[in-house]
């Protein structure tokens, strides 16, 4: 699963550079809310809290 750290930096890299401006969500057994704040990205460490971040993250 560590491997997939590497895409989500990637994939937020590339959104960024196309001008996409919009907010990241990650999470996952290997994830941390420190990693996810050095990509540029919300950290979720399970479902639910992940849906509770997106509804703020709608809403806001």
């Amino acid at each position: 699963m560590t491997t997939t750290m590497v895409n989500m930096k990637e994939v937020i890299n590339i959104a960024r550079a196309k001008g996409i401006k919009t907010d990241f969500l990650i999470g996952g057994a290997v994830v941390t809310e420190a990693y996810a704040q050095s990509i540029g990205a919300h950290y979720a460490q399970d479902g639910i809290q992940a849906v509770k971040i997106a509804d703020k993250l709608i809403n806001k």
